[in-house]
């Protein structure tokens, strides 16, 4: 039987480094960022946070403000097909309209490396179909899409 531990962000990290997946710390937050799903088209933030009560994974898609509408009306959609996943909308101050999907992993009690595994995996595979679902619902904000071209000359409404 495998040792049963209490994964800190060290563990993690380790873990997620012996499992393939590339991950880096960054200044601003405490997570532990996954480069297979950040590295995409649309999603700003995709990290792992070690809590008390177990290891929260957090996805954030940057989402078109004028699919708000059929995302709410989707979420039940969403939300029953991806039930490992709990899926939200956000709005921030900026105007930007998030998808936010997480899920997680209970670990009080201890897990292994095998278990980390297998909840890694369920989740990577559920956002990347998330990931996919929106794009072809045409749901996700591009890069080329946030930068919008500057307007040369002058303009009257009169």
């Amino acid at each position: 039987m495998q040792k049963l531990v209490v994964p800190d962000l060290q563990q993690v990290e380790v873990w997620l480094n012996q499992a393939g997946h590339e991950s880096w710390m960054c200044d601003h937050c405490e997570g532990l960022h996954v480069a297979s799903l950040q590295s995409l088209d649309g999603i700003l933030d995709s990290r792992l946070f070690i809590e008390p009560f177990g290891i929260l994974f957090s996805t954030e898609l940057d989402l078109k403000a004028a699919s708000a509408f059929s995302v709410q009306a989707d979420l039940t959609r969403l939300n029953l097909g991806l039930p490992m996943l709990k899926l939200f909308l956000e709005m921030l101050d900026s105007g930007h309209l998030l998808l936010v999907a997480s899920d997680v992993m209970m670990t009080t009690k201890g897990i292994c490396y095998s278990q980390f595994c297998e909840f890694l995996e369920m989740t990577l595979d559920a956002k990347s179909w998330l990931y996919r679902e929106c794009q072809s619902l045409q749901y996700i904000l591009s890069e080329q899409e946030h930068f919008v071209p500057p307007v040369e000359g002058k303009f009257s409404f009169h």
